[in-house]
C-alpha cells in the first residue's frame, strides 16, 4: 500500500524556475529511492503570497524564514529562497523554505541537494503516520547513529531518513 504526500515548491524569482523543477525531481527520485512505498507529488509554483516569521539563532542573529500557504489543501510547501536564511533550511509543521545558495555550494562541493530539501519536507511532515508509526522530528538524537560523511564532506542522514520512512 502506497504513502502519499502532495509537495508544493515555490520560486521566488522567475530565473528560479528551472532549479525549483530540477529539485523537485531529485527529491522524489530520492524518496524513491528511500522509501519506495511512499508517492511523493510534486508541483512547483511562482511564489505569490509569502509571509515571513523571525528566526532566532544562538548567535543572537534574527533571520527572517519565508513561508507560503498551499495552493491544495493538504500539502506541504517548501520555498525556495535566494535570501540568507542561517542555515541550508528552516521548516516545520506543514511548511518551511529551503536556501538556494546554501543548496548550490552543495553541488559545487559534490553533494546532492536532495538531501536539503528531504530534511526540510520531512520537517513538514513529522509527526505524520506512515502504516502505524508516527514519523519523527528529523533532528532528534535517534539520528546520529545513523550519520556518516557525505561526498561533500558534510554528515549524511540517508540512512536516517530511510528509517524514518520505513514501511513497516
Amino acid at each position: 500500500m502506497k504513502t502519499e504526500f502532495s509537495l508544493e515548491l515555490f520560486y521566488e524569482q522567475d530565473d528560479d524556475l528551472r532549479f525549483a523543477e530540477a529539485e523537485a525531481h531529485k527529491l522524489r527520485a530520492l524518496v524513491s529511492c528511500l522509501a519506495p512505498h511512499i508517492e511523493l507529488r510534486t508541483k512547483v509554483y511562482k511564489a505569490t503570497s509569502i509571509s515571513t516569521y523571525p528566526h532566532i539563532r544562538n548567535d543572537g542573529r534574527v533571520y527572517d524564514i519565508p513561508r507560503h500557504e498551499p495552493m491544495e489543501e493538504g500539502s506541504q510547501t517548501l520555498v525556495v529562497t535566494n535570501n540568507d536564511i542561517g542555515s541550508q533550511g528552516r521548516a516545520g509543521p506543514g511548511k518551511g523554505c529551503v536556501c538556494k545558495p546554501r543548496m548550490e555550494q552543495k553541488i559545487r562541493n559534490g553533494g546532492d541537494s536532495a538531501e536539503i530539501t528531504i530534511h526540510e519536507w520531512l520537517h513538514t511532515i513529522a509527526g505524520e503516520t506512515i502504516n502505524g508509526r508516527t514519523i519523527p522530528d528529523p533532528d532528534c538524537k535517534e539520528g546520529h547513529r545513523f550519520r556518516k560523511e557525505g561526498p561533500d564532506g558534510e554528515p549524511q542522514w540517508l540512512d536516517w531518513y530511510r528509517y524514518m520512512l520505513r514501511a513497516e
